[in-house]
């Protein structure tokens, strides 16, 4: 039961495209949240609560440095499996 629960969790936290998109940016490198919310042009309250949603589904990992809070992909391959179940959608769909 509980693996269907943190995959459950995974599932919601991809399932909205600015959540993806913070995803595919932290594939980059580590960044600190205040750097989200002009990219994405919404307010840092949101991409503190995305962020969050990230985290508890296990998807990010954060560190405070000083006031500033650093974020991180949990696993580097993240961005392989997400780009393969890109894949995998696409090919149901067309």
């Amino acid at each position: 039961m509980k693996r269907t629960t943190s995959l459950t969790l995974v599932g919601k936290a991809l399932a909205h495209p600015l959540r993806e998109r913070m995803l595919w940016m932290l594939g980059d490198g580590e960044r600190c949240g205040c750097e989200f919310a002009p990219e994405l042009d919404v307010d840092p309250s949101i991409v503190s609560r995305y962020l969050a949603v990230l985290e508890r589904a296990g998807l990010v990992n954060s560190r405070r440095e000083g006031i500033r809070v650093m974020w991180q992909l949990a696993d580097p391959q993240l961005l392989e499996i997400l780009e393969r179940v890109a894949e995998l959608a696409n090919e149901k769909v067309t």
